[in-house]
């Protein structure tokens, strides 16, 4: 690994020397002179065991100069690791990762605050892909398709985004001198055609979290049957714990507080075990009926079993399309279940997005796209299966490819029929070969690394299966926000039709529908209206 420090930026990189990735990680130091997030750290704990005031304390930390990382040690024996490593925020920027990475690093961590780079503003020309390691498939043909796969939803995506400003500037009857109308017209045809972008694309993403929470993150992707997880889980660990990494002039701001980053795998293997005790109770999957689009799919409704929503879960793992039958279990099925769960989880170790659940509850299917923009929304519960190494991939594509993916809005208008038949005319070629590609590649590789690159294959269009869970508040922001004009209408469309289902399981939502716009593909007032 290489590590370097830009004093003059304060910014401290290491960047990964494996042939098959251009990882980079970054952290934004707070003061490269000291580890100021540790002396906030000693800061809040002090002050937590004192009668004095913060101005005192830090005084005489400072007149005393005390080694704030060294005086946590001790303080880590009455107060726990975790306590204190939650108050000392670290600012880390990771580059030229897959899409799918990014997004799992945000569904996986509630309490995150961060960005991802926006399609919009990529040059797509010379496109950068998630390559295969040769350490984990020595075949070169197999290799070669993949990246002709990926090569080909790019080539798909150039072509298309063309014809498809073409058509929405013809259709919506752009003004190419109103600033505003070219910039609104400009976005949506990007809307529309990222539909056809792999996950596989590299993107950067910045996130800020506590000490804590990187090392948690970090023992998680250490324990996941993900290659680049495993890469970047190491990366992330030499350039903030103890490493023995050196980067000269780099004072590493908080790595005392990076514990407990070994790999962490209790929810892998409470999975594998929950999962052989319920498959041979399990019904087939049912077969996949056509939903026509994202809003036909979802269904809410207030929430009363927990328990249910956990096996539930599961069960989506092994038939994330849903089961033919309703899997019933009684008594003893759940004490079963609960030996499992409490034998590997406890305050350390938590179960995660498995068990995560809420007062209301919204589920269906929607597309990585649209799933990409309301997995911001971390007040949300949200359990998603692909993201979950124990999905089982072949159940998710074991459907039509017609019936694998869903189109942008906009392309439901009856004017630019020619120009969807196109998009998924595209759509099943991606998909035929990716299917066939699994099943090759199966061949040639562990299961594990074939699914995890099968998943990077898949189009922002992939139809996908979300529960979503949330309190009165989670979801009446949600929509407030989600549903105004300016974004995305797959999500504007998707979020105004979870507050028409809120409003027929109660009334109380009925003002809240009243009050705010449909969002209309069809109106150019909101294809313009960028507010």
């Amino acid at each position: 690994m290489q590590g370097t420090l830009r004093k003059d930026l304060q910014i401290a990189s290491l960047k990964s020397e494996s042939l098959w990735n251009r990882f980079n990680v970054h952290t934004l130091l707070q003061n490269s002179n000291q580890k100021q997030p540790s002396i906030n750290a000693y800061l809040g704990a002090r002050y937590s065991r004192s009668a004095d005031s913060i101005v005192d304390i830090a005084k005489e930390i400072i007149e005393n100069n005390t080694d704030a990382a060294q005086r946590l040690e001790a303080i880590f024996h009455g107060y726990g690791h975790k306590s204190v490593g939650d108050m000392a925020d670290l600012f880390v920027c990771i580059e030229n990762i897959p899409m799918f990475t990014a997004m799992k690093i945000f569904y996986m961590n509630s309490v995150i605050s961060g960005q991802e780079r926006s399609t919009r503003y990529q040059n797509f020309e010379s496109p950068e892909f998630i390559k295969i390691p040769k350490e984990v498939c020595e075949d070169m043909g197999i290799r070669k398709e993949y990246e002709r796969i990926l090569q080909k939803e790019m080539d798909d995506y150039s072509r298309l985004l063309k014809k498809t400003k073409e058509e929405l500037k013809k259709h919506f009857k752009i003004d190419e001198e109103n600033k505003e109308e070219k910039s609104a017209w400009q976005s949506r045809s990007f809307d529309t055609a990222r539909y056809l972008l792999p996950y596989g694309l590299q993107t950067s993403m910045a996130a800020v979290m506590s000490a804590r929470n990187w090392s948690e993150l970090i023992s998680y992707l250490n324990a996941s049957d993900s290659v680049v997880e495993n890469e970047l889980g190491d990366l992330l660990y030499n350039l903030l714990g103890e490493s023995k990494v050196e980067i000269p002039g780099y004072i590493r701001e908080a790595d005392g507080l990076i514990r407990h980053t070994d790999a962490n795998c209790c929810r892998r293997n409470s999975t594998k075990e929950v999962l052989e005790y319920i498959r041979k109770n399990i019904s087939k999957q049912k077969e996949y009926e056509n939903m026509g689009c994202e809003c036909d799919s979802c269904s809410a409704s207030y929430n009363s079993n927990t328990v249910e929503d956990l096996i539930t879960h599961y069960e989506l793992l092994l038939n994330p399309l849903g089961s033919s039958e309703e899997l019933e279990f009684d008594n003893n099925d759940e004490e079963v279940l609960g030996e499992i769960l409490f034998e590997n989880h406890n305050h350390h170790n938590l179960i995660g997005n498995l068990g995560q659940s809420g007062a209301i509850k919204i589920e269906g299917m929607a597309t990585l796209g649209t799933l990409k923009d309301l997995n911001r929304h971390r007040s949300l519960e949200r359990f998603i299966p692909l993201f979950h190494d124990q999905v089982d991939v072949d159940s998710e594509l074991k459907r039509e490819s017609n019936d694998c993916f869903f189109i942008c809005n906009y392309l439901e208008i009856g004017e630019l029929e020619g120009l969807r038949k196109e998009y998924e005319k595209s759509l099943v070629e991606t998909y035929e070969m990716i299917k066939k590609w699994r099943k090759v590649s199966a061949q040639f590789m562990s299961n594990e690394v074939s699914k995890e690159y099968t998943k990077y294959l898949l189009p922002h269009a992939h139809s996908t299966r979300y529960c979503f869970y949330g309190s009165f508040d989670d979801l009446q922001y949600t929509i407030n926000l989600r549903v105004r004009r300016g974004g995305h209408i797959a999500y504007r469309s998707l979020v105004y039709k979870w507050l028409e289902l809120l409003n027929t399981v109660d009334s109380i939502w009925y003002p809240l529908l009243r009050s705010t716009e449909k969002p209309d593909p069809k109106s150019k007032e909101q294809f313009i209206d960028r507010s």
